[in-house]
């Protein structure tokens, strides 16, 4: 039986993950998401360190944007753990391990209103 190697990841600093969040925002934004935020969760929850939340007002708009994140990301190494939702388009997650984003259409984000259930999550809008 051949013996698998396991991958650890290094363990990033804070800072780098918060720049990854930022990072990502920014990239939300060349694609004119709205609604664009970083909830800092680690103190909360063990899933991530922080969830970018954004918004698209159509299915296309959430893939352009979901791809903007990719390939900006990717550009850097950087590849999603996890990415789910991109055939409907209404809501798209992608997992970047400490950082997790959201990329909802407006009608789905208020139905799930994540923000209201981190409500205790220190909250940062993002603009251009």
């Amino acid at each position: 039986m051949p013996v698998q190697k396991k991958t650890v990841r290094p363990q990033p600093k804070p800072d780098q993950v918060r720049e990854l969040a930022n990072e990502i925002s920014r990239l939300a934004l060349s694609k004119k998401a709205f609604d664009v935020s970083v909830l800092e969760i680690k103190e909360l929850s063990s899933v991530a360190d922080y969830f970018v939340m954004a918004s698209g007002a159509t299915d296309i708009q959430v893939r352009a944007i979901c791809h903007a994140i990719e390939d900006g990301l990717r550009a850097k190494g950087i590849k999603p753990h996890h990415l789910e939702g991109m055939a409907g388009a209404t809501w798209v997650l992608l997992d970047y391990v400490d950082v997790v984003v959201h990329v909802m259409q407006p009608r789905a984000r208020d139905y799930y209103a994540l923000e209201e259930l981190w409500a205790d999550a220190p909250k940062q809008e993002m603009k251009d």
